[in-house]
């Protein structure tokens, strides 16, 4: 890149200017509404912060990746899974949702095993708000061709989710480590999942049905697993924190049209620590897929369901958004809490602030840290685990060659 000149230093002074001006207007308005209040009084409790990390090495025939997801508290839990996916579908956001399915199971088990608070970094609302863009139509238009065998393969994979809980439950508690693929929508590695389900008396899992939608089914049922683990997040106390978001709902609503967000203005009303609630002005999702749909209708995820409202276009999610700023002059961050009660919503708060130091949560500072996983350890990983395959079978090589060895 060249060397930025002074015509780009006097842009962004003149945006910058602008901007300023515009706050100060806002300011003046806004804070006739909006105030930062005192924190309430930090109240113990048992809080587990989860976190999650991902990498992943494009190869010839196929990516491998890794993701690992930690819950820390008064135990560190720790579950990671190494894997392989071919380079067909949607596989960035594929790998991406399978990191959210662990921090999602792991939060859940550690409320499980007594966490009575588990918090998550990003939102709760945007798991729920914005599924992978690639469900949706496809899935849709195998609902109409096969509707009630796609239902009850559905619920039968479900099912099997359930089963498989308490044997990974169990297993977490005794060791503290879950170090295997646990992606059930991709089968045990022995079998794939239409065998799985065949062998627990789901028939419409005969693959001779699904043959031309094989690859669609595995990834709907992916979703149907992460939605599983959200679910069973929502059975318990959780809330959420997002250190990066763009929101204006509160800009919005004073002044609607002004382009600005929230955080500047609020930073400039008051530079104390507190908190400032407020409601999301559009947080809208429209309706899930079909089958999704007709799965919550026999009484699947009864937990999400309870912080859902009905629309006229789908739905709208029950959460209990604040801005926090945990010190003077400090970061300012977003917090969720399920559900719309205030009060209950400020106990949440309490009980973070029992584990709040200088700007930030230290749980949820200590499993960002635990969690990353290292581009320098994840490549001598793959490069050990490639060395073996290759060793047994030089075939392999075909699939898993590196198109980067050239430059590197």
């Amino acid at each position: 890149m060249e060397r930025i000149s002074d015509a780009h230093v006097r842009a962004m002074r003149d945006y910058l200017k602008n901007q300023l001006e515009l706050m100060e207007e806002l300011t003046r308005e806004i804070s006739k509404s909006y105030q930062w209040l005192p924190f309430p009084e930090p109240k113990r409790a048992s809080v587990y912060a989860v976190d999650g990390s991902r990498m992943m090495k494009r190869l010839s025939g196929a990516i491998i990746y890794g993701v690992a997801s930690v819950a820390i508290g008064e135990n560190l839990y720790h579950w990671s899974e190494v894997g392989f996916v071919s380079p067909y579908k949607h596989v960035d956001e594929r790998i991406r949702i399978h990191m959210e399915l662990l921090e999602k199971r792991i939060g859940a088990m550690a409320s499980e095993m007594g966490a009575e608070l588990v918090l998550m970094d990003g939102t709760i609302s945007g798991s729920i708000i914005r599924p992978p863009s690639y469900i949706g139509s496809n899935t849709d238009k195998m609902f109409r061709r096969h509707s009630d065998e796609l239902v009850a393969l559905a619920d039968g994979f479900l099912k099997l989710l359930d089963e498989k809980w308490e044997s990974w439950l169990e297993t977490l508690e005794r060791d503290g480590i879950i170090n295997a693929p646990t992606l059930v929508a991709r089968g045990d590695g022995r079998k794939g999942i239409f065998t799985l389900l065949k062998e627990r008396g789901v028939e419409e899992a005969k693959i001779t049905r699904w043959q031309d939608d094989y690859e669609d089914v595995i990834i709907l049922l992916e979703y149907l697993e992460f939605l599983h683990a959200l679910d069973r997040l929502l059975a318990s106390r959780t809330a959420a924190i997002a250190k990066t978001f763009y929101r204006d709902d509160i800009v919005r609503q004073v002044r609607p049209g002004t382009p600005m967000l929230d955080v500047p203005v609020l930073d400039m009303i008051s530079k104390e620590a507190g908190y400032v609630p407020f409601r999301y002005s559009r947080e809208e999702k429209r309706k899930f897929p079909d089958v999704v749909e007709k799965l919550m209708d026999m009484g699947h995820f009864g937990n999400l369901m309870r912080l859902l409202d009905k629309t006229k276009d789908g739905y709208r999610v029950k959460v209990q958004p604040f801005y926090v700023r945990f010190v003077d002059g400090g970061v300012i961050y977003l917090l969720e809490v399920p559900g719309e009660s205030e009060r209950d919503a400020l106990e949440t708060l309490s009980m973070i602030l029992s584990v709040a130091e200088d700007e930030y949560v230290i749980p949820l500072e200590y499993a960002h840290h635990s969690v990353v996983i290292k581009k320098k350890e994840f490549d001598a990983y793959v490069s050990a685990v490639l060395s073996a395959l290759v060793g047994e079978d030089e075939g392999f090589l075909s699939f898993l060659r590196y198109g980067r060895e050239p430059l590197e």
